[in-house]
């Protein structure tokens, strides 16, 4: 492993030979004897650490440490060598930017361990910072992965879905309603393929809030016909309202989808005989949307991870998922194209309303 490098600054030669020689047997050090020759030596040289005095000639410590700081890549530690005590100097440094200070005469077993424990820091940094590109490179390629699958999965599955209408249309009875829960299936996997392309691409940032003006009675009446049969199935009532103007400036095909899932969500959470409302309110240049179930309610520590990426109540609870968790994160993500936001609160009487405003002006 090779050692690390220690700079000395110091325009006295014996207090830099001191340092030298409580050094040198663990690390490579290096020496200036004034502010500029340090600095043109960092720009040129790989430091670790370094070792500054406060008073010197042409520059004073303390532009010396603002100057490293800034210029410096990742965390590289400094430490003030210095005989002034006052805590107004201890202060500036500081400001300066100085990680810690030694005082002089300096005590050469301190030195030794402050140096090794600020040095261990900076190793940490290094790892850290590897780690993070090395989590950047595998996350490209995960989700240059997920694009191809999500790519090569929905030619086929939407070709799936066309022989099974053809199918139905031929068939009678039992067999048209088997033909009918395949085709159910089918376009739900189809639509999950389509809520992992959109969540990507709306990261990304290739998928942008396109507005224009959409009917609100048209965009709600849609969202809940998809879950209508949902519902009817599970002995769930399912209601809309729409209050206030009657028309929004929104992008209607991610409104829509938000809502679906706001809808699914909800659906997925009421027992049978309970209800879910969908209201839709224009509130000044607001466009409030709100679902409200009657579930088993949101704990308040878990309320904010709801909404992040592969949030899922059941795994942070240790019980089985429900769902991928990205449902909630893409009605995040359409809600801050929008220059909105996404909410959940406690319903009267049990349950959670879950409240999503766009800026829809």
């Amino acid at each position: 492993m090779d050692r690390p490098t220690v700079l000395i600054v110091d325009d006295e030669p014996t207090n830099r030979a001191i340092f030298r020689a409580t050094l040198a047997g663990s690390c490579v050090v290096l020496e200036a004897a004034s502010g500029p020759e340090a600095l043109d030596l960092i720009a040129r040289e790989p430091v670790d650490l370094v070792l500054l005095d406060v008073m010197m000639p042409k520059m004073d410590g303390y532009e010396v440490c603002r100057r490293i700081k800034e210029k410096a890549d990742g965390f590289l530690p400094v430490l003030f060598v210095t005989a002034l005590g006052d805590q107004s100097d201890r202060n500036t440094g500081l400001e300066a930017g100085a990680d810690d200070f030694l005082t002089k005469p300096i005590d050469r077993r301190e030195l030794l361990l402050r140096s090794r424990a600020f040095l261990r820091l900076r190793e940490q940094d290094r790892v850290i910072r590897r780690q993070l590109v090395e989590l950047e490179r595998l996350q490209a390629a995960k989700d240059d992965l997920v694009g191809m699958l999500v790519h090569d999965m929905r030619s086929p599955l939407s070709g799936t879905v066309a022989l099974l209408e053809l199918l139905r249309e031929e068939l009678t009875g039992r067999a048209a309603e088997d033909v009918e829960l395949a085709l159910r299936s089918t376009r739900t996997a189809l639509g999950r393929l389509d809520e992992v392309l959109q969540v990507r691409l709306l990261e990304e940032g290739a998928l942008v809030a396109h507005r224009g003006p959409v009917a609100l009675e048209a965009l709600i009446g849609a969202a809940v016909a998809t879950l209508d049969a949902v519902a009817r199935r599970k002995g769930v009532r399912l209601s809309s309202a729409i209050e206030g103007e009657g028309a929004a400036q929104i992008d209607g095909k991610l409104v829509q989808r938000s809502i679906e899932n706001l809808l699914s969500n909800a659906l997925k959470y009421t027992p049978s005989g309970g209800d879910v409302s969908l209201t839709a309110r224009r509130a000044g240049t607001a466009l409030e949307l709100e679902v409200a179930d009657r579930g088993p309610g949101i704990p308040e520590d878990l309320r904010t991870s709801l909404f992040e990426k592969f949030g899922s109540i059941e795994a942070r609870q240790g019980k089985s998922r429900k769902g991928v968790g990205l449902g909630l994160y893409l009605v995040k993500l359409v809600a801050l194209g929008h220059g909105g936001s996404v909410s959940v609160a406690d319903r009267s009487g049990g349950g959670s309303i879950f409240r999503l405003t766009l800026a829809a002006a």
